[in-house]
């Protein structure tokens, strides 16, 4: 990784890395998760691309509200409520990284996600189910039924989808917001359905740098060595992989419709 944190995103030796120093877990995903879609963009892979002004601008309001709702709930779930902290994502990372790391790397994330929410104004569970309660129900208004949030994928259906799995899907996620998205059926659907079209047996995967229209910014690519390779394996930051993963995935409908 150019900036040291992983994840990061290497598109044949064009490198894109994480959250630069001295940014924390606090805005740390939030930084990641720009970041990457930044190298992708310079990549020559733009979800984005062939928006209307007016439905530019509606995106990156809707970008700011899962920014500060949904990654909110996500930082919450995973790190400062205590029992999916102690149930979930502690017991994650010590399966992950060997001791001492698998008790210090926990810690200090959670200590820094705690300091987040305190400048936030976020202390209890109830805010972060009524923040999240409002922004699910302005992204079911926004979808209306329609597989993407504006008719085609975008950057936001990257990046709500990664948020709206994990909190429907993963098990610290589960254990907060089950109920609360219980009430937005077509936020679930929506979420069935990108897992089917674009994730499924059928979905036919396929390198970005094959799509048709596609231009990749080739660089020669290093060999990594096995100290690397070890460190890459190892690393577990899963909003900003999901959201990578889904938006390179996702560019090929974006092609397909253009």
């Amino acid at each position: 990784s150019p900036t040291g944190p992983l994840p990061a995103l290497d598109i044949d030796g064009l490198a894109v890395g994480s959250w630069e120093d001295g940014e924390g877990s606090g805005d740390g995903e939030a930084a990641s998760v720009s970041r990457v879609l930044d190298g992708l963009r310079k990549a020559g892979v733009d979800l984005d691309k062939g928006l209307s002004v007016e439905d530019a601008c509606d995106l990156e309001a809707y970008l700011s509200l899962a920014e500060n709702a949904l990654a909110v709930a996500t930082q919450w779930a995973l790190w400062c409520d205590d029992q999916s902290y102690a149930e979930g994502t502690r017991v994650f990372y010590s399966g992950i990284y060997p001791f001492p790391l698998s008790h210090i790397f926990p810690w200090r994330q959670r200590r820094e996600a705690l300091a987040k929410m305190k400048a936030l104004g976020v202390t209890s569970e109830e805010q972060v189910t009524e923040l999240l309660d409002r922004a699910y129900k302005s992204l079911e208004r926004k979808l209306r039924h329609k597989k993407y949030f504006f008719g085609r994928p975008t950057t936001l259906d990257a990046v709500a989808y990664a948020h709206l799995l994990l909190h429907r899907s993963s098990p610290v996620g589960a254990l907060l917001y089950k109920d609360v998205l219980g009430k937005y059926p077509a936020l679930s659907k929506y979420v069935d359905g990108i897992s089917e079209a674009h994730f499924g047996p059928g979905a036919g995967l396929r390198d970005p740098a094959d799509v048709e229209g596609v231009k990749i910014k080739r660089r020669k690519r290093k060999s990594k060595g096995r100290q690397e390779k070890e460190e890459f394996k190892g690393a577990g930051v899963w909003i900003t992989t999901t959201v990578t993963i889904t938006a390179l995935t996702l560019l090929g409908s974006v092609l397909s419709l253009s």
